[in-house]
């Protein structure tokens, strides 16, 4: 079991986590609010998508980069650096008099967010033991989960003020939050101590272990020697082209394919543009609109919150098949509704209940697994860049998602819902013949997984010969 100190450490790292949640739920309510568009910012669909994802642009691309640096100097400081950043494109954004600086603000704030999101999540794997691993690393997910619902009822409460602080106060909490986690970032984290065993930093690393240990522990938390060893060229070996080596090119493409899949399951068109579905199902009222996106924000964060304590018991393979497949079904029934013509009466209450029932079955299951399995099955010379990259991968695709979902939304109902079943079932599908489990395993452990025809991988194995 994991330590008070390890629950700590991993709360505050997701203090970051945090921030992108809050982001992801005010912004689609701020391009909607009467205020914002007083103040100059009359946005067509494609306009409010190039504002939703710019933040997105700048993230995956400085994300690239994110995985390097932190092998370099190390999670804590990245995070610090990228928190720094984005407080800057946060006051940018508060201050913002036309477009442009909205614009440039959101740009400068992605880059922030590209060097410390993948990194948190990286950072949260190495300080945790195996066998509370998948739990540790959840409150990633829950500190997205409650920055999003934080996001909605900021914007449901600022939008019955008058003036243009109904969309710049958001925006103004973001930058103070930014501050603070930059400062406290250096002074509150200790390093993770297998960056530390990988820089050949091997008594800080025991060091660091015994001060994250449970007293009376024996699992790998506690035993350095069980944890992963690299050479001395560990760190030389953090290079792109090692991402897609032959002994861990699958891993690099699996973590890559989840991730960016997660964001085409639909989650954040519907978190970015709530009070625009909700409009879309029948509710009028702005202040109707942003009080059911801020419901649907608090029903994320009970289900995350419910449903982390079993996800070591659950795994990670069976959860992923059976939410992809919920998810799917649910979006099914959504579009069979919009093309029937239902969509109004008492159609429009099944939409609205769908959308928190995709809520529920998101937040039970992709949330909580893909981000740690994307980053607990990297070696620990890759693990870093490879889950920076494959962060890019999610913030990519949440690019296009962004950009194209209002558009899409506006020229055809039912296009959309359309999309993401298909993208569910298909990712379902990859995730039975090729997804190995690792809950309960150590990080060493998992190696072995990937040298062996586990249970995940067997089928289908000729298929995908050429990853070998």
């Amino acid at each position: 079991m994991a330590s008070t100190k390890v629950w700590l450490a991993a709360s505050f790292a997701s203090v970051g986590a945090f921030m992108f949640g809050f982001d992801t739920g005010s912004i689609g309510s701020i391009i909607v609010m009467t205020q914002f568009n007083e103040s100059g910012f009359m946005l067509s669909p494609t306009l409010q998508g190039v504002v939703v994802a710019m933040i997105l642009i700048t993230s995956t691309i400085s994300g690239v980069c994110s995985g390097i640096l932190a092998d370099k100097i190390s999670r804590i400081f990245t995070m610090s650096l990228g928190a720094a950043i984005f407080c800057a494109g946060s006051v940018i954004e508060c201050v913002s008099l036309d477009l442009v600086c909205i614009l440039v603000g959101r740009g400068i704030a992605g880059v922030g967010e590209g060097f410390f999101l993948p990194i948190i999540a990286v950072y949260c794997v190495e300080i945790s033991p195996a066998t509370s691993r998948g739990r540790v690393t959840s409150i990633v997910q829950i500190a997205v989960t409650v920055g999003i619902a934080a996001g909605f009822f900021c914007c449901y409460g600022t939008v019955h003020l008058d003036s243009s602080f109904a969309w710049r106060i958001p925006f103004l909490i973001q930058a103070l939050l930014a501050l603070l986690y930059a400062i406290g970032c250096p002074f509150i984290l200790p390093f993770s101590p297998r960056w530390l065993w990988m820089k050949g930093k091997r008594s800080k690393a025991e060091e660091v272990m015994q001060l994250l240990r449970k007293q009376g522990d024996n699992d790998e938390s506690v035993h350095i020697e069980e944890w992963e060893v690299v050479g001395d060229d560990g760190e030389e070996r953090s290079r792109i082209r090692d991402m897609f080596k032959k002994d861990v090119r699958k891993r690099t493409l699996l973590a890559c394919f989840f991730m960016g899949m997660n964001q085409l399951s639909g989650i954040d068109g519907i978190l970015y543009y709530a009070p625009v579905l909700f409009a879309q199902a029948g509710l009028s009222a702005s202040s109707s609109k942003f009080l059911a996106s801020g419901v649907s924000g608090l029903l994320n964060v009970a289900v995350t919150i419910v449903c982390t304590p079993f996800m070591d018991r659950m795994g990670r393979r069976i959860s992923t098949i059976i939410g992809g497949i919920a998810m799917g079904c649910i979006i099914c029934i959504i579009a069979s509704i919009y093309a029937a013509g239902a969509g109004s009466g008492g159609g429009r209450w099944v939409i609205i209940v769908c959308l928190y029932l995709f809520l529920v079955a998101f937040g039970s299951t992709w949330a909580l697994t893909t981000r740690v399995y994307a980053s607990e099955i990297q070696p620990l010379h890759n693990r870093a860049a490879v889950s920076s990259i494959a962060n890019s991968c999610n913030q990519g695709v949440n690019t296009l998602v962004a950009l194209t979902f209002p558009v899409f939304l506006d020229s055809t109902t039912t296009g959309p819902y359309w999309l993401f079943m298909g993208c569910l079932f298909t990712t379902s599908m990859i995730a039975w013949m090729y997804m190995p489990e690792t809950k309960g395993r150590s990080l060493a452990s998992i190696e072995q997984v990937f040298t062996k025809k586990a249970p995940g991988l067997n089928l289908g194995m000729k298929a995908v010969a050429f990853l070998q």
